[in-house]
């Protein structure tokens, strides 16, 4: 009688590192499905007087702060980028034709412009917005100079 493998053995291998990281996709998934805060306090709540010593609640309110942290900075950063693909996505005018309006407007305004979002950051980048650039214009210093030459590049007159 031949003997029957096992299923283990026909299934994909996973590492350590997949593993855990499947593992904190689902944890994530989880943790923000939850739309109640009070359950999310009252469970933290217990979690920290669960450890008997001063100085493990201590960490695990450190390493909570730090996770915090952590989304709150990647949410922000994922918020940004959605808000600049919605921009650039309805934004009336194409690009070469943005470039051609911040080409007409002073230094100032362009670097205005290019501070909103990130689609005029990178039409500001165009070397022909530097063509017509005043570089005398007070309060502005040598690096902000040194960037526009360096973006302007053949374009400049």
């Amino acid at each position: 009688m031949a003997k029957r493998s096992c299923l283990s053995d026909h299934s994909p291998r996973v590492s350590k590192r997949d593993y855990y990281h499947l593992n904190i996709d689902s944890l994530l998934e989880s943790l923000l499905a939850v739309s109640d805060s009070a359950l999310i306090e009252a469970s933290f709540d217990g979690l920290v007087e669960s450890r008997s010593a001063y100085s493990d609640q201590n960490e695990f309110i450190q390493r909570a702060l730090h996770i915090g942290s952590v989304l709150l900075e990647v949410g922000k950063r994922y918020g940004r980028k959605l808000s600049s693909v919605h921009n650039a996505s309805f934004w009336p005018l194409p690009p070469d034709l943005t470039i051609k309006v911040f080409s007409m407007l002073d230094t100032p305004s362009v670097c205005s412009a290019s501070a909103t979002c990130l689609f005029f950051q990178n039409c500001a980048k165009d070397p022909l917005c530097f063509a017509n650039i005043d570089l005398a214009i007070p309060k502005v210093n040598v690096v902000v100079v040194t960037t526009m030459i360096q973006r302007a590049r053949n374009a400049l007159q």
